[in-house]
């Protein structure tokens, strides 16, 4: 047998203790890094970005159960736009949109950045970043990456308290990564000047995925007593600080951007006590987590199998429901899973 048992993400079933989602996610960057590492090295050939991305939303679909939407479309309209999919953290009321480029490591630790769209070879970065504004997401690469490290952004960011606790011993936290777009717009950028893209740089300065969008902040078996609208504001202010360095509107993390927490819709959504930080920031990221745009609101209503044509065309929009009181029992679909290695 080439695998060993994959210790899975943990539920009380005594208590109704919902799933985490921050759990969820570190099993699925394990699951890549493992993948992808075992593809190049191992067992070759190592899957693709489409076939990461595909299996990746799979498993949200199907452990995070019933707080999870997922609205598949057409890889014709993925190609006219550039973008893989959007993922939505929401409480059907608020939330924090991010509109997500995957890009795959190499056997080299290299990621095909400078990739061009169209007949006029227009930078898929600044595609990325032209449609994700336009409904109201902020544009970030998620990294499928084979190796782990210790320092860069992530020190800085856990530092500062934006990022949760939550990682594992064999490092393949970083299987899945984000990277602010506009860091990697000013990365390729260098190509006019003659340079080369600093691949090195840009995935050090990525971030585990689920340390930023973590919905369970301290111990791994934390309550979840905590209220969505802490939840979204926590991921708003990392989201946040990741886009203000990508923009190197800011030379590092800081914790001043977090908005305040509360019981009440009013302080938990409060605007940002730092208001030159918010001059820096895209309108999406000014003051705190903002109301859920048209689109999404509709797709809330909507049934996954006829869906309705989406603002900007993407492959798929993954909506992840954090409202207070969602209890979920976890499925029995993953016992037996393994592991390769």
């Amino acid at each position: 047998m080439i695998g060993t048992a994959f210790p899975l993400p943990s539920t009380d079933p005594q208590v109704g203790q919902q799933t985490s989602l921050c759990e969820v996610l570190m099993w699925i960057a394990g699951d890549t890094f493992h993948w992808l590492h075992n593809g190049h090295h191992r067992y070759p050939p190592a899957p693709g970005e489409e076939s990461l991305t595909d299996m990746n939303i799979r498993h949200l679909r199907q452990f995070v159960g019933d707080r999870v939407k997922v609205f598949q479309f057409t890889k014709d309209q993925e190609r006219q736009n550039g973008a893989d999919w959007e993922l939505w953290i929401h409480n059907r009321t608020h939330g924090v949109g991010l509109r997500i480029q995957a890009k795959k490591a190499s056997k080299q630790s290299r990621y095909p950045f400078n990739y061009t769209v169209g007949k006029r070879n227009v930078y898929q970065c600044d595609l990325l970043v032209q449609h994700a504004l336009a409904v109201g997401c902020v544009p970030v690469y998620l990294l499928y990456n084979h190796w782990d490290w210790a320092g860069g952004g992530e020190e800085e960011a856990a530092q500062a308290g934006l990022l949760c606790d939550h990682v594992v011993a064999d490092g393949s936290h970083h299987g899945c990564t984000l990277l602010s777009a506009y860091r990697v717009q000013s990365e390729v950028g260098r190509k006019a000047d003659g340079q080369n893209v600093r691949h090195k740089v840009l995935w050090a300065e990525s971030l585990p995925w689920n340390r930023v969008l973590c919905d369970r902040r301290g111990a791994a078996n934390a309550s979840t007593s905590r209220s969505s609208s802490e939840i979204i504001s926590d991921v708003f202010a990392a989201v946040k600080e990741m886009t203000l360095v990508g923009m190197d509107r800011s030379p590092t993390y800081s914790a001043g951007s977090t908005p305040g927490h509360g019981a009440g819709e009013n302080v938990a959504h409060a605007q940002t006590p730092d208001v030159n930080r918010d001059d820096d920031a895209p309108v999406i990221l000014r003051g705190g987590p903002h109301r859920l745009p048209p689109h999404v609101l509709q797709l809330l209503e909507a049934d996954e199998a006829e869906p309705p044509a989406p603002p900007v065309p993407t492959v798929a929009t993954v909506l992840v429901d954090v409202s207070d009181g969602r209890a979920q029992m976890p499925p029995n679909w993953f016992e037996g899973c393994v592991r390769y290695r």
